[in-house]
């Protein structure tokens, strides 16, 4: 233990709501719940501004809102889906007047069901979807005397965002998990250093899948095929949902399977060098007197 000073028991008590507040979402795998957003919350999800979903909904980009709150509008996750898209063609280089001409052709004649069916089994995240906020000026309490070189490496990670005055970590239960493991001596910098080593495996894995499923689809269809009929729409909707509950389902069990074969392995090679150890100690020791 490295006397962490309770790292573990603050960190807890702020994300019951003494430091800040927490937003959940839904699980790896879960069904996405039906969020409603205000103009500013659905920028924010998106990582965009709210002058561009104005902008983007006036050019047809965006469906209208789905109600009123008093004078403000609401939003819910198909609009937050929509964005993601335009986002993915906007960052290929494509302008919102080709975007919108795109997504005006290929809806026209059909059902809108079958079509937000679809842009939600593409862009719908399944990433634990929960944040945790804490005012700048109090994230030392929480990470300690290195919290602003912590907390820049975070951000080159993409788990923490400076919204002004706040810091906002967006994988609350990771953050959780460095704390608990703190507690233990591991050093919180370690911590951050062999999450980045995984996750950069992890992306090498969904690379491969996502590839798979897109390369099944140009074999099947051509390059820059889209589902046209009801029955098209369908049936990619559901292989795309599939594939991600059999990547997300393959992972977790090939993973807890490489840890009991990895754990096992480590720890008969380090109870070998214990017990030789052990022996080294006795066969040093003088004999005792009769």
């Amino acid at each position: 233990m490295t006397g962490a000073g309770g790292l573990g028991d603050r960190l807890g008590q702020s994300i019951t709501g003494l430091f800040g507040r927490r937003h959940s979402g839904a699980q790896v795998g879960e069904e996405v719940e039906s969020m409603e957003y205000r103009i500013d919350d659905l920028a924010r999800a998106a990582g965009t501004t709210t002058r561009n979903v104005r902008a983007y909904q006036e050019r047809g980009l965006l469906p209208p809102p789905v109600g009123k709150d008093g004078r403000a509008s609401i939003y819910d996750n198909s609009h937050l889906e929509r964005l993601r898209l335009i986002d993915a063609l906007l960052q290929r280089g494509f302008t919102t007047a080709h975007i919108g001409d795109f997504i005006t052709s290929w809806e026209t004649g059909k059902d809108l069901t079958e079509v937000l069916g679809l842009q939600h089994a593409v862009t719908a995240s399944w990433a634990k979807d929960e944040t945790f906020e804490v005012p700048r000026e109090l994230i030392g309490t929480i990470l300690g005397a290195e919290a602003d070189e912590l907390v820049d490496r975070l951000r080159e990670m993409k788990l923490v965002r400076l919204e002004g005055d706040t810091v906002v970590f967006t994988e609350t239960q990771l953050l959780t998990s460095f704390a608990e493991l703190h507690e233990y001596g591991l050093e919180l910098r370690t911590l951050i250093e062999i999450y980045a080593k995984v996750a950069d495996r992890i992306d090498d894995i969904t690379h491969i899948m996502i590839t798979a499923a897109k390369q099944h689809i140009i074999d099947e269809h051509g390059a820059g095929w889209l589902p046209e009929t009801s029955g098209e729409i369908a049936d990619t909707t559901t292989m795309l949902s599939k594939m991600r509950e059999l990547a997300v389902a393959s992972v977790h069990s090939t993973l807890a399977r490489s840890l009991d074969v990895t754990l096992r392995r480590e720890l008969g090679d380090y109870l070998a060098t214990a017990a030789e150890r052990e022996r080294t100690k006795t066969d040093s020791r003088p004999d005792s007197p009769s």
